[in-house]
């Protein structure tokens, strides 16, 4: 039999090599510097998203009234966003939605579906429009939100994304090690582009669907593909990037890079 001739610590007394000077100059000359830049161009990023809205919507939607309002948010400046009328659901509209949530829920419920991923996120994404029908079912008079209302929410709620992004992924590439300094570049760039993109591309998608099919959905879209989506994406990013670090430090070159506690 073949004896090891050396046997490593075990994986959880490994740490990282941090280098405090070339990580602040990280931070400094790369992450502060996109994170201003990012706060500067929202006012414009914000008009270029309700352009294309207007312009798009106005396509599907030509007798409808849009028009582009703003709003003054402290540091970021003057936002722009779009008004448009809201458009109430139907109550055989709002059954028929009931019904399809009950037949789904059992569908997801149930099974070699149950408890596996994919089921728990479409539960909740069930149970959130499922209360929503009830209250438009009993009390869809006292529905207390417009589309005018959603769109405001949605782009303020879109900037504190982008910025929170950016901040969350400049310290997490700051502080994780000191190699890889393009896989960091990497992933606080594409983070913040995906965001940008996927942003504008859903704020366009919701206000149609607001439209077209009523404000019934305007909770789905706050609650389950608002937020809680974004950070859903955000880890997706975060663990492309760790599997390139993890290639990275478990090769030869990357061995040295470890401290042994």
């Amino acid at each position: 039999m073949d004896a090891k001739k050396k046997i490593f610590y075990s994986r959880p007394y490994r740490r990282l090599k941090f280098n405090k000077v070339n990580n602040l100059l990280y931070l400094l000359l790369f992450v502060m510097p996109i994170l201003i830049l990012l706060i500067k161009s929202i006012p414009n990023i914000s008009s270029l998203m309700s352009y294309l809205g207007v312009k798009v919507l106005g396509r599907y939607f030509p007798g409808i009234p849009m028009q582009i309002v703003n709003s003054r948010i402290a540091i970021i400046g003057i936002v722009e966003y779009i008004d448009l009328p809201t458009v109430y659901p139907k109550i055989a509209f709002t059954f028929l939605n009931f019904i399809v949530v009950i037949l789904l829920l059992i569908f997801v419920s149930t099974g070699k579906r149950k408890g596996n991923i994919a089921s728990i996120f479409f539960t909740i994404a069930l149970f959130t429009h499922l209360i929503n029908c009830i209250y438009f079912i009993f009390a869809s008079n006292y529905f207390p939100y417009s589309a005018f209302q959603y769109s405001d929410l949605y782009m303020k709620q879109q900037i504190g994304i982008w910025v929170i992004f950016a901040i969350l992924t400049g310290l997490i590439t700051g502080f994780l090690g000191e190699k890889g300094l393009f896989y960091k570049m990497s992933m606080l760039i594409g983070t913040i582009l995906y965001s940008l993109v996927f942003g504008i591309i859903r704020y366009i998608l919701f206000l149609y669907i607001l439209q077209r099919f009523s404000v019934l959905y305007m909770a789905l879209m706050f609650f389950v593909f608002g937020p809680f989506f974004d950070f859903l994406y955000l880890v997706g990013i975060y663990s492309i990037f760790m599997n390139k670090m993890i290639e990275l430090y478990e090769s030869q070159a990357g061995k040295d890079e470890w401290l042994w506690s």
